[in-house]
């Protein structure tokens, strides 16, 4: 053997062992920013185990005897989805600790075993999924109760709950208390949640609004403690949180009648709770966020100078103040009298046509997806305003913003209401909607001068004032 053929063996026999000696000391203790996933999967298989935890995606290897294990970056408690061939099951993480999974890899994911020091919690979560199968109904039928045969239900459904919770944390006693405070919370926000949500809902099935008692709506901001920056980690209190702002800002415009003549009086009114009933710092940022980002969505940045300078001086959250500023100046690059960026769509018969092809007359578009409810209620009121501007110089377009797996649906429901607008489909290959008009949420609407500049990203819907919008950009009446 020559000396170079030597001295390459000998260097890849000492990266062999270093390799060898760093895993065993990476296995043997666990980093406080990681958490570790292992396991055993029987009858034993080839193949991987995928992890994704947050923006982590990564992959175990399952070695000849069953065994996996990986460790995953981690700075706080959450969940993370295993996935193992097309089947998948949700494992409670925390940073420094570990959860051992004993598999049945026919079965799987039931009847999973859990072990090492996150084994209680997990066993306790799948207890819990378990007891929300056995007590979910469809909404239609819940809302639908009368009020007193509501409230027992999700009273008893919220009692179950609590019982089981209590009982791990006795029998468990290194379940971590700030995971028990946690979960206990969840469930007060998930019953809160339908009991705001219940009025409303009930009306809407019903034709009318249910009686209910003096005292139907509790202390929710301080029987829930809402002013916590502990519940921000949370998604069933962001979940929460936006319903409760949505009820308190209607009792708002009641108790307040004198907003009303005001410009955007809703946000106007749910500004106003935030300073009012909110004190946690950081819980005040995250809700001036989310309803600074709310209006922008709903109303664009017309007239947007009272709101941003709130939440300017509101927010002290650096990164909030940054996101907003990105989205007005985006949104201002759209604004009013900007030549609006071209885009591509396709037509029912599958011939591609482009946004300018339109120009000549006012362009009012409407952007909706056939599987959205929420989308499709415009419709009606969207071809009554056809109707009523038949011979006037504008155009009425809805662009579906469906992907090709939906358009045998976008063509039915065309052909099932003979639609008189122009019917397109976006161009599923085009950015332009997301990129240059910011396109994250729908419905929504456009109005486009005959020359194909922009009136508004953002006009009102058919069930709006559009119509008055129109007969004044066109002139004369309808």
């Amino acid at each position: 053997m020559d000396r170079d053929s030597f001295t390459m063996k000998r260097i890849t026999v000492l990266l062999i062992m270093t390799a060898g000696l760093l895993a065993g000391c990476h296995k043997s203790g666990l980093n406080p920013g990681e958490a570790r996933i292992s396991g055993t999967i029987t009858p034993t298989v080839s193949g991987y185990v995928n992890i994704t935890a947050g923006p982590v995606l990564d992959s175990a290897r399952i070695e000849k005897n069953g065994e996996f294990s990986i460790d995953i970056p981690l700075t706080s408690p959450g969940k993370a989805m295993l996935f193992f061939g097309n089947r998948l099951t949700d494992v409670f993480l925390e940073p420094g600790k570990e959860v051992k999974l004993t598999i049945n890899s026919i079965v799987f994911p039931e009847n999973i075993a859990y072990g090492g020091s996150l084994g209680p919690v997990n066993h306790y979560l799948t207890l819990a999924r378990k007891l929300d199968q056995q007590s979910a109904i469809d909404a239609s039928t819940l809302f639908s109760m009368e009020p007193d045969r509501f409230i027992r239900f999700t009273d008893s459904v919220k009692e179950q709950k609590i019982k089981l919770l209590n009982e791990y944390e006795a029998k468990y006693k290194e379940i971590d208390p700030g995971f028990v405070s946690r979960s206990r919370s969840e469930i007060e926000f998930s019953w809160a949640d339908q009991h705001i949500l219940y009025p409303s809902q009930y009306a809407i099935l019903k034709g009318n609004y249910p009686t209910l008692q003096a005292d139907y709506h509790i202390d929710y901001l301080n029987l829930l403690n809402l002013n916590s920056a502990i519940n921000l980690s949370s998604i069933v209190y962001k979940d929460f949180i936006q319903k409760y702002l949505d009820y308190r800002q209607s009792v708002y415009l009641i108790n307040h009648p004198d907003i009303a003549s005001l410009l955007f009086p809703e946000s106007v009114a749910r500004f106003r709770v935030i300073h009012e009933e909110f004190t946690d710092q950081s819980v005040i940022d995250y809700l001036l966020f989310t309803a600074m980002d709310d209006h922008l969505a709903n109303f664009g940045t017309t007239r947007v100078e009272t709101f941003t300078t709130d939440f300017r001086i509101g927010c002290k959250n650096q990164e909030y103040l940054k996101i907003i500023d990105e989205i007005v100046a985006n949104m201002e690059k759209v604004g009013l009298g900007k030549p609006a960026p071209d885009f591509t769509a396709f037509t029912p018969d599958g011939k591609k046509v482009k946004l300018s092809d339109y120009f000549g007359q006012l362009l009012y578009i409407g952007f909706w997806a056939s599987w959205s409810d929420w989308s499709t209620q415009e419709i009606p009121y969207f071809e009554q305003l056809r109707r009523d501007f038949a011979g006037k110089p504008v155009k009425f377009i809805m662009v579906s913003l469906d992907f090709e797996k939906d358009k045998n649906r976008w063509a039915a429901i065309i052909s099932k209401n003979n639609f008189g607008s122009i019917q397109l489909m976006q161009d599923p290959k085009s950015t332009v909607l997301k990129d240059n008009y910011f396109m994250n949420d729908f419905p929504r609407y456009f109005l486009i001068d005959k020359e194909g500049k922009i009136i508004s990203v953002y006009a009102p819907r058919p069930t709006e004032n559009i119509a008055e919008t129109i007969s004044r950009i066109i002139g004369g009446t309808r």
